[in-house]
């Protein structure tokens, strides 16, 4: 077991829901680092998980090099709401945050440290993320997630990132409420959630703090396949798009393909779906699907290829409709 939380110049934290084998192996991954063990310290939050999450990794907990807390929410509230209460439970300079299904390389911890204290003026700093070892991102089918971070995005993923904890005091942690769509307690269901901290990074970044990039602290992220129903409620979160646009300019003006779009895909479905309804009354203007037809067409070389093509349109429909749930509730003009 390490020293005192006191004595810590980096913490970890780690929401997690429902995942006890691989959090349990992102801990033992931790164990690894080459950062001493009493140098840092590591909050895991369980998001009331209905397995036995947290007795799993209570029972490790005397097995870790590293001081170790398991904490809980008092309700299902999402990632935000766990990542607050890790890191307000800190006492870490640096915070470090990492995703359940991910796992560090030996030397992440020590390459975020040494990045900020050699970077006062930085308040933010993401971490490269990668597929695992064999895993060709490019012949996943769209059911697929992972994440690839290569450089400085304007999402600031929260499966790989650091985060000076003075700047994210300051700038009130993550939202606990934007892009949150809980599982309702339904068996099986898998909550989702996105923009938490998108908004957080922004916040810290309009505060005046430096953001970076560290290429050496790397993560590995798990690549896992997703139903159509649990795909549909992600593209009806690019509500949280709209709402991001509005509170953050600089989010608008790296992330949008147009100040008016999102994706180039997303006006293309928008056109397609004007001509498909102008066809009905002038032929030609049936035209206008090409683009769309083009640029989201799943490769034949994929099984299920038509499928996988009504699925897109599925998808891309529900973005559709919530971007415009976004556009209408914030008064602002986004396809």
């Amino acid at each position: 077991m390490g020293l005192s939380a006191n004595t810590a110049d980096i913490a970890v934290v780690v929401p997690t829901f429902n995942r006890p084998v691989r959090c349990a192996d992102l801990l033992h991954a931790l164990a690894r680092q080459t950062l001493p063990p009493d140098a840092f310290q590591v909050i895991v939050v369980d998001d009331c998980s209905t397995d036995d999450t947290v007795a799993t990794l209570r029972s490790i907990a005397q097995d870790l090099p590293y001081r170790l807390q398991v904490l809980q929410t008092p309700s299902n509230l999402g990632p935000g709401a766990a990542r607050n209460v890790g890191w307000r439970a800190a006492t870490a300079p640096v915070i470090g945050f990492m995703d359940d299904d991910c796992r560090p390389e030996p030397g992440w911890l020590q390459a975020g440290l040494d990045y900020f204290q050699a970077r006062p003026d930085t308040g933010v700093a993401q971490g490269q993320t990668r597929a695992p070892d064999g895993v060709d991102v490019h012949a996943l089918q769209g059911t697929h997630v992972w994440r690839v971070i290569t450089a400085a995005t304007p999402y600031f993923d929260a499966c790989n990132i650091f985060y000076r904890r003075a700047a994210l005091d300051h700038a009130g942690g993550f939202d606990e409420e934007i892009g949150w769509w809980p599982s309702y307690g339904r068996p099986g269901a898998t909550p989702v959630a996105w923009g938490e901290d998108t908004a957080a990074g922004w916040a810290v970044v309009e505060d005046g703090w430096q953001r970076g990039f560290v290429p050496d602290a790397v993560v590995i992220h798990e690549v896992e396949q997703r139903g159509l129903r649990w795909q549909l409620k992600y593209g009806y979160l690019d509500r949280v798009i709209v709402a991001l646009a509005v509170a953050h300019p600089g989010y608008r003006q790296e992330a949008f393909w147009r100040p008016w779009s999102y994706r180039r895909e997303d006006a293309a479905f928008m056109l397609a779906v004007a001509g498909a309804l102008a066809a009905t009354r002038w032929r030609p203007a049936a035209l206008a699907v090409v683009p769309y037809l083009w640029w989201r067409r799943p490769s034949v070389r994929k099984p299920n290829f038509v499928r996988s093509g009504l699925g897109y349109v599925a998808v891309d429909a529900a973005r559709a409709a919530g971007r415009l749930s976004g556009a209408i509730k914030y008064r602002t003009f986004v396809l």
